[in-house]
């Protein structure tokens, strides 16, 4: 497999994580401190732009 499908695989697999901590946080009301809720925000932030350069690179590859 090659290194740019692990990184978009992995980034979007930090995405959901992230997306599933926020959401289920705020559908069971758990009042997470701020700064879990900011770091959890910059994880998905960073996945987030990882997933924007493979998916780049991926498209390109294929013309």
């Amino acid at each position: 497999m090659k290194t740019t499908n692990l990184f978009w695989t992995f980034s979007l697999v930090v995405l959901g994580i992230c997306s599933i901590i926020l959401v289920g946080g705020n559908l069971l009301s758990i009042e997470l401190p701020n700064f879990i809720t900011r770091g959890i925000g910059l994880i998905d932030l960073a996945a987030l732009a990882i997933l924007g350069y493979t998916t780049v690179n991926r498209l390109r590859d294929k013309q």
